[in-house]
């Protein structure tokens, strides 16, 4: 017998469905006024959705050359980076028709962004704060923005982050100093000065007024749920899970979160002097550790051991030798039919570049010749940096570790740009990582090089 509850999300499934037909049919006809005028209706559908072929809006208007709805879908957020099946972007599609206006208008919302950043930046890699490294040591002046009104908090207890509590749109809850003043009295914590700046969220205030805003980052000790007061400050923390919850968040605060959270973790795991074992202290407003002896030798010259750990490591897409296919490895810890880049942390006194070569080499017997920097990644679980590189393979046999990897296999082209398309919600065959991972945007990089409609 069906339940009023199956009815229900029966009608709520058959109701999303007929906005998303709406939707693509609108942006297909190019009827950006009906998209206008239904934009209230069309809230509730991702402007990113793909069809059942995977193309998006963006994509369906520049295939039919409708350039006033290519530059309202572009504006209201459209990602023209996203690929079909065939790993064609928006811009590719209009380029392949001749839809010559609405290439250019791709180019030019586009040029903005290339002329101020040149590089690729993957998520966790937009931070607006002004980290203003060089007054750390300025005590007074950092003690000062601490109670200013504007000074905004991001707050961690164990490490795990309180966000907005608003699930349509996942944020960072940012707390006032009065909000979070009495908590700080009487909780154990670690504090550190995130920099000024304006960063997008939904509680940030106009950019006119918050670009001399300050932030800090509170990681919380030993509190519960009942010491802290969650419903009255409108938001809750993350608890298990946090990665994939972490990835929700608007880029631009995900940088933000990056920074605080490695840092934090870099606190929580070294309290003690690695050079003596004592007891240490903040200094620089978050960005040192001091050892209590005043006899220790870190106290004299520079010393890595009082500074925050990142930890690098070398992620590598490698190429076929015939260039037709791409080596993905997987890790038993992973979901079912799920395959990413070989990566492995760099070891004291190696290059990036040999470090690459042999993490490849130990995992899959595959040897690597040239290289090429694509981008990095900052991964603060706990404070890892992902450098991602281009390999060229030059022997295609596999001879997999499997202590390290449980399978590695070429995978083809074609395989690989329906996996970016379809995502986790295929049902069968090749599952890649999130676009948040950097794995994502090197296979992306790749499927881009030579693609055809």
């Amino acid at each position: 017998m069906t339940s009023k509850d199956d009815v229900s999300n029966l009608q709520a499934s058959n109701a999303q469905n007929e906005m998303l037909a709406r939707f693509f049919r609108a942006a297909s006809d190019g009827d950006v006024g009906t998209i206008r005028r239904t934009s209230g209706l069309f809230n509730s559908v991702d402007i990113d959705e793909r069809n059942s072929n995977s193309w998006s809006a963006l994509m369906l208007a520049s295939r039919n050359g409708h350039k006033e709805t290519v530059d309202h879908l572009l504006n209201s957020g459209a990602d023209s980076t996203l690929m079909n099946k065939s790993g064609q972007t928006a811009r590719q599609i209009a380029s392949f028709w001749n839809h010559d206006s609405v290439v250019a208008t791709i180019d030019k919302f586009l040029s903005p962004k290339s002329k101020t950043r040149l590089e690729h930046v993957n998520y966790f890699g937009t931070n607006s704060a002004d980290r203003q490294s060089y007054r750390r040591k300025d005590v007074e002046y950092v003690e000062s923005l601490k109670c200013q009104k504007s000074t905004k908090y991001i707050v961690f207890s164990d490490l795990q982050l309180f966000r907005s509590n608003d699930n349509r749109r996942p944020s960072i809850r940012f707390l006032s100093y009065d909000q979070v003043k009495d908590i700080l009295a009487n909780a154990n914590h670690d504090i550190i000065y995130i920099g000024n700046g304006c960063i997008t969220g939904n509680d940030t205030a106009v950019e006119s007024e918050a670009s001399n805003t300050a932030y800090f980052a509170v990681n919380l000790k030993d509190i519960n749920e009942e010491k802290f007061p969650s419903e009255s400050l409108k938001g809750e923390f993350i608890g298990k899970g946090y990665a994939p919850t972490l990835m929700l968040l608007p880029k631009e605060e995900a940088g933000v979160v990056a920074q605080a959270r490695s840092v934090l973790a870099w606190h929580d795991r070294y309290r003690f002097c690695p050079t003596c074992g004592t007891e240490t202290n903040i200094a620089e407003s978050g960005y040192k550790r001091i050892c209590k002896d005043a006899d220790c030798r870190s106290h004299q010259g520079v010393h890595n051991t009082c500074f925050p750990r990142i930890d690098p490591v070398a992620i590598v897409l490698v190429i076929s030798s015939d260039g037709k296919k791409c080596l993905l490895g997987r890790q038993r810890r992973f979901p079912p039919r799920m395959y990413s880049c070989l990566a492995g942390f760099m070891e004291p006194g190696e290059s990036i570049e040999d470090a690459a070569r042999r993490e490849v080499f130990e995992e899959s017997g595959v040897k690597v010749g040239r290289l090429e920097y694509h981008s990095s990644q900052p991964w603060p679980f706990p404070g890892q940096l992902m450098i991602g590189l281009i390999g060229h393979a030059i022997t295609d046999d596999i001879e997999v570790d499997q202590v390290e990897l449980e399978d590695a296999k070429w995978f083809t082209k074609v395989e690989v740009a329906e996996a970016l398309a379809a995502g986790f919600k295929r049902s069968e065959g090749l599952i890649v990582p999130p676009k948040h991972a950097i794995a994502h945007q090197l296979q992306k990089s790749w499927v881009q090089m030579s693609s055809n409609l």
